[in-house]
């Protein structure tokens, strides 16, 4: 009985052994290559806007509002970064409101779904892998708004 389970155990070792054996990555390192991109809003109107959107259901479905934009002012509302891709606004956004400050209850504009096409590309920088940082930005003006 102690013989079989000598044998048994030395052919665990064995395989064990075996199995856990270098890898075919000879020690180099792995690099998993991330995409991020920042989203701008570009109030070019005469209202301070508020918005409240919706992030997609990969970024949590959480709703978030941004601080006063004033006119004239460019605002950051959301950095996003995603391994193996970079994010464009539709992998981001559900939705989008805005809203002139002094009136949360009646929205003057929603992007519901959130379209690419709405966006700009202002500053692209990518490395030799094709990933990197992206800004996007949507400018509202008061024709847009009206």
């Amino acid at each position: 009985m102690k013989n079989k389970i000598l044998k048994l155990l030395l052919i665990l070792i064995l395989v064990l052994s075996v199995s856990c054996s270098d890898n075919d990555d000879d020690g180099q390192i792995v690099v998993d290559y991330a995409g991020s991109a920042n989203y701008f809003i570009n109030n070019e109107t005469t209202k301070d806007l508020i918005l409240i959107f919706e992030k997609t259901e990969e970024l949590g479905s959480e709703i978030d509002t941004t601080t006063v934009i004033s006119s004239n002012i460019s605002l950051l509302i959301l950095e996003d970064s995603v391994i193996g891709l970079n994010p464009l606004p539709e992998d981001s956004f559900e939705e989008i409101e805005v809203y002139e400050a002094s009136n949360l209850s009646d929205p003057l504009l929603t992007f519901s779904p959130v379209n690419n096409e709405d966006w700009t590309i202002t500053s692209q920088e990518l490395g030799d892998s094709g990933f990197g940082l992206t800004s996007h930005e949507i400018i509202l003006t008061d024709s847009i708004l009206d």
